[in-house]
């Protein structure tokens, strides 16, 4: 998940919980010393958040927990392009089908989109 699209998808998120709970941008805005149009720019993804406006939207918007408000991990994707050559053939294919979870986890972890950058 890139930057952008975790706030996008935070954005989502504030805006269905504060429609749900039938507030205007405006309402939840002064519930969180905000400026609307702060608020209709996070909703939209525009603004990056800061972690005491988390913790403030989550209060305003009556989530038990500031990690409610938080979009889903993303799970690593499979790497096509990442070919492993493994010597040992005794390596079964649900083997070599871990090693490449464990590869693309970690390259996920550390940031990086392809093997040996």
């Amino acid at each position: 998940m890139s930057d952008e699209s975790i706030y996008v998808a935070f954005g989502r998120l504030v805006a269905a919980r504060r429609k749900t709970l039938e507030l205007t941008q405006a309402e939840l805005a002064a519930r969180v010393s905000m400026s609307r149009a702060s608020v209709a720019n996070i909703e939209s993804g525009r603004q990056n958040v800061l972690l005491h406006h988390v913790y403030s939207l989550a209060a305003a918007l009556e989530f038990s927990k500031p990690a409610d408000l938080l979009p889903a991990a993303p799970k690593p994707q499979p790497r096509e392009d990442l070919q492993m050559i493994l010597s040992d053939e005794t390596v079964t294919a649900r083997g070599k089908a871990q090693i490449n979870d464990l590869i693309a986890d970690a390259l996920a972890r550390h940031g990086s989109g392809r093997a040996g950058s």
